[in-house]
This record gives C-alpha cells, sequence and structure tokens, in this order.
C-alpha cells in the first residue's frame, strides 16, 4: 500500500487543469482571470474610503523614505515603505516591491540585513524609479500577535483566510492592488508605468497580481516561477502557497498567459532547492511559446545564475526599464 503522501502525488499527476493555457481558446484570458479571481477570493470586494496614513520623511541621500498606509478592504489598510528618488523624471514609473518570508519591507530598504532578499527595493529607487515596498500580511510588522517563534504568522493567518473561503494569496493580492491605486494617486508617478516585483512569496504575490489585474504593466519574479510539481507539491511548503483547487485550474507557467503581452521577466538560481531549477527551465519553455503566440516574445526575459534561493536582479531590472520606456 502506498503512503498518504505517494496516494495524493499520484492523483495530482492525474489532473490535466480545465484552464491550462491553450493558443486555441477563444476568450480564454477573461474566462480564466474571472474563475481565478473567485477562486483566491478577497480581490474583489468595492474600495473602502478609509484614511491614509503618512509617517515622517527620513532623507536617505539619494532618496526619502517614509513609512505610508492606505485602505485595502474595509477594515484593513495596506501599508510598506515609500521610497522615492531625489532625481527621476516626472511623472516616474513606480514598482511595487514584495519581499518573501522573513523581517518583511524593512529588509528591502536598508533597514534590516537580510541577505536573500538583496535590498531590492533600494536597487529599484537608486533607477529613478518611485518605490513602495509592501509590508505582506503575515510578515514584519503585519504579523499576527500570536506567531510562536516563527518568521511569520502565515500558518495562523492562512487558515483564518480558508475559513472565509478566501487565500492568504488573494489578501496579498489585494494589499498589492490597492498599492498601485495608492501610487496612481500621487503626482509624480507615471500611473501607466507600474510594475511589481517580488521574491519567493512576494514573487508568488508579484506574478498573481500581475495576472489579475491589467493595470500592471510589468512583473518580475524572482525564485517562485515553476511548475507545482516542482516546488509546492515537492515537499512541505509554507501554507501561504496554497489555493484550494488551483490544480484542477492550471499550473503556474499558465499565469503567464494571463500576464501576456504584457511584459513579464522571471530569474532563478541554479542552485535554489525550493524552487527547483528543472521546474524553472519548463516553465520559462511554456511562457516563450505563450509569449510568441501572443506576437511579443521579446516581453519575455528569463534568467539563471549560480546560487541559492535568493534575489539577484540582473535578469529582472533592465526588462522592467524597458517596460518602462
Amino acid at each position: 500500500m502506498s503512503s498518504p503522501f505517494e496516494f495524493l502525488r499520484s492523483r495530482l499527476q492525474g489532473i490535466s487543469p480545465q484552464y491550462a493555457w491553450t493558443r486555441d481558446h477563444s476568450g480564454w484570458q477573461n474566462e480564466v482571470r474571472t474563475k481565478l479571481r473567485k477562486l483566491v477570493g478577497g480581490v474583489d470586494e468595492p474600495w473602502p474610503t478609509g484614511q491614509l496614513a503618512l509617517g515622517p520623511v527620513t532623507d536617505e541621500g539619494d532618496h526619502t523614505r517614509r513609512w505610508v498606509s492606505f485602505p485595502s478592504r474595509d477594515g484593513w489598510n495596506g501599508s510598506g515603505r515609500l521610497l522615492t528618488p531625489k532625481v527621476s523624471q516626472a511623472p516616474a514609473p513606480a514598482v511595487i516591491c514584495l519581499p518573501g518570508h522573513g523581517a518583511g519591507a524593512d529588509a528591502l530598504v536598508g533597514l534590516v540585513d537580510e541577505p536573500y532578499q538583496a535590498n531590492f527595493a533600494l536597487q529599484c529607487v537608486r533607477r529613478g524609479w518611485v518605490t513602495l515596498a509592501v509590508e505582506q500580511v503575515s510578515f514584519g510588522h503585519n504579523m499576527s500577535a500570536d506567531h510562536g517563534d516563527d518568521q511569520s504568522s502565515c500558518l495562523l493567518d492562512s487558515m483564518f483566510a480558508l475559513e472565509l473561503g478566501e487565500t492568504m494569496t488573494g489578501w496579498r493580492v489585494r494589499d498589492a492592488m490597492a498599492t498601485a491605486r495608492f501610487l496612481r494617486s500621487l503626482p509624480n508617478v507615471d500611473g501607466s508605468k507600474i510594475a511589481t516585483l517580488g521574491i519567493s512569496g512576494g514573487g508568488l504575490t508579484a506574478l498573481f497580481t500581475a495576472a489579475l489585474d491589467d493595470t500592471i504593466c510589468a512583473a518580475g519574479v524572482s525564485g517562485y516561477f515553476t511548475p507545482m510539481a516542482h516546488s509546492i507539491l515537492r515537499f512541505r511548503h509554507c501554507s501561504d502557497n496554497y489555493i484550494p483547487g488551483l490544480a484542477k485550474v492550471l499550473d503556474v507557467p499558465d499565469l503567464a498567459g494571463l500576464v501576456a503581452p504584457r511584459w513579464l521577466a522571471v530569474e532563478n538560481g541554479v542552485e535554489d532547492h525550493i524552487f527547483a531549477i528543472e521546474g524553472f527551465r519548463i516553465a520559462c519553455e511554456r511562457a516563450r511559446e505563450i509569449y510568441s503566440e501572443n506576437g511579443h516574445p521579446d516581453r519575455f526575459t528569463s534568467a539563471e545564475f549560480e546560487g541559492g534561493h535568493c534575489f539577484e536582479g540582473s535578469g529582472l531590472l533592465p526588462h522592467l526599464a524597458e517596460a518602462f520606456t
């Protein structure tokens, strides 16, 4: 008799996702986007009329930094560190930076030393882009009080979301969408040039946000873009990665079909043992096919680098710069 894991794995291997991308499916994007928005839950509520909160401005030499908080859902504000370059075109492009598991937004802006996140929000603002490092639900300042000794409160919060018929993905995507809405309200931001950028769990949010919100012009995804069989269904992952029923609908590479023909850049370390490089290569092959069929093969790019699960960026940031031109 097989083990429970082997039994479940055999079931998953036998599934053919109903909405896997196909070049022959007329109206595929609208149909699948509607299905996916319902599956993740929590993204389609009316926008609340809550208050903005703006913290004091800190001078960081080539940019300024301040904490901001903005309405996302009734009773909940999205929040993060807003970085504004002192020298940039006006209005400037903007990047929504999304951290993975760890210290949260502070690890993207130089306030906490967390090497795998590489302070990538600083890399963005130094390119002249208005940058908002979002504090994702369950990370950093947004950890629930009852998180034990964990780096995040994902388990508790994800279970709450599931009990409501929603998901952590939906909650985080909604905050990213609220971030884009806030950025468009700023006079120094070009609202048509807003991109998402994330590592690991932040890469998930960056990709799903671009897939579900077609006002996002580009996405950069580090350490996440692999089929589920090569990552979250390969061994135990954090509960925030899971969306009930997703495997029956589509796989991660199919999300490229919801982003196309907008810009998408992905990267992966060849020694990443969390999101396997062989899966990354399979996903990229599918994405290249999708973008070629859309007539814009140049708008997808992929990069591999020596190293493990970390943000590298040299294949992502230049692609975002192209999207902003």
